[in-house]
């Protein structure tokens, strides 16, 4: 029982709805009474459970001397519930797109003259990059600078996103590799276009870039994750200035 009820809850039975239906699967056909003696269900629930797999039309009865009695429908009904439950999250689902389509065309009253915005948890580090994603543009270069190999693995996958959005978009990024790094190096300008890389030998843990007038920086390595996007002009310029010296100084091979 305890394997089925977590499969029957993916298809919208809760618990109890799960313990009653796979009861009356076992007994054919069951009074309340015996249900609830069966199933340690209390009387007092019961009846508003049986109403529930009712309505869901998996459980159905008869009456028999003014008493009902209870009947399971065959096991395949299930995947009808699945189908249904899979129709609402497709729904569900274009109603979010319609909604984030709506948000992002909402216009801001007033830009603030500089502002940021803390992350936290690799969760958090990914809405970072999904704001990243949206402000970048093509007429302006992302430019990063990275960190020791192994800073970032636990994002490598989704930069993947990232670079695939950036393509979309256009977007040239300039990136400064660790020299130990040279593979996952190859691999992305392989990939994508619009990359430029140069290397320097990099002892940092943290990583950081600017985008726009945004500068950002994260650390992904410890057990909470965190990160910085501040909008901010002067802030990315002087960033800007710093990562175009060592740009300078970097090379196109380790």
């Amino acid at each position: 029982m305890k394997k089925i009820e977590p499969i029957l809850e993916k298809v919208g039975l809760t618990r109890q709805e799960s313990r009653v239906y796979v009861a009356l699967l076992e007994l054919q056909e069951a009074k309340a009474g015996a249900l609830c003696r069966f199933t340690k269900i209390a009387s007092s629930n019961i009846y508003n459970i049986l109403d529930s797999l009712m309505k869901k039309g998996i459980v159905s009865y008869r009456v028999e001397n003014n008493i009902k009695v209870f009947i399971p429908s065959p096991p395949e009904v299930l995947n009808e519930l699945f189908l249904e439950k899979q129709k609402n999250l497709d729904r569900e689902r274009r109603e979010i797109a319609e909604l984030i389509h709506s948000l992002k065309k909402r216009k801001v009253k007033e830009e603030p003259y500089s502002n940021y915005k803390y992350y936290q948890g690799i969760s958090g580090l990914k809405s970072m990059w999904y704001e990243i994603n949206s402000i970048m543009s093509k007429e302006n270069i992302i430019k990063i600078h990275t960190a020791k190999k192994g800073s970032y693995e636990r994002l490598v996958g989704f930069y993947t996103e990232h670079h695939r959005s950036r393509q979309k978009k256009k977007v040239e990024e300039w990136l400064i590799y660790p020299k130990e790094d040279l593979e996952l190096a190859k691999k992305r300008k392989r990939e994508f276009k619009r990359t430029i890389i140069k290397f320097l030998d990099l002892k940092n843990d943290a990583e950081w870039g600017i985008v726009k007038d945004n500068f950002f920086m994260q650390y992904a390595i410890s057990k909470k994750p965190h990160g910085f996007l501040i909008k901010d002009k002067i802030f990315a310029k002087t960033f800007e200035e710093v990562f175009d010296r060592l740009w300078n100084i970097a090379t196109h091979k380790p």
